[in-house]
């Protein structure tokens, strides 16, 4: 059989004490900010961005996206605009 001839390692975990980690080392923040620039991810950064998500009758939801797609915006800017007349009275 092909596995008669094998040995078995002598692996000794019990003793680890020549075993040291790596310390870790900080990237400065210029090399950082510079490397982040040029390979295109997106920073992480605190965004103006954030979600909402909406639940109700399928009806209104629909309109809301209808009058969107009839206006040719995005959803935030038709609720920014729907907000705004809303404020005025």
């Amino acid at each position: 059989m092909a596995g008669d001839d094998r040995t078995a390692l002598n692996m000794d975990f019990d003793d680890l004490s020549d075993f040291e980690p790596k310390a870790a080392s900080k990237p400065q923040e210029a090399v950082k900010r510079s490397v982040d620039s040029v390979s295109g991810f997106p920073s992480r950064e605190a965004s103006e961005d954030g979600q909402l998500n909406m639940k109700g009758r399928m009806a209104v939801l629909d309109r809301f996206k209808a009058m969107c797609k009839d206006d040719r915006r995005s959803y935030v800017d038709m609720l920014e605009i729907l907000m705004d007349r809303f404020e005025e009275g």
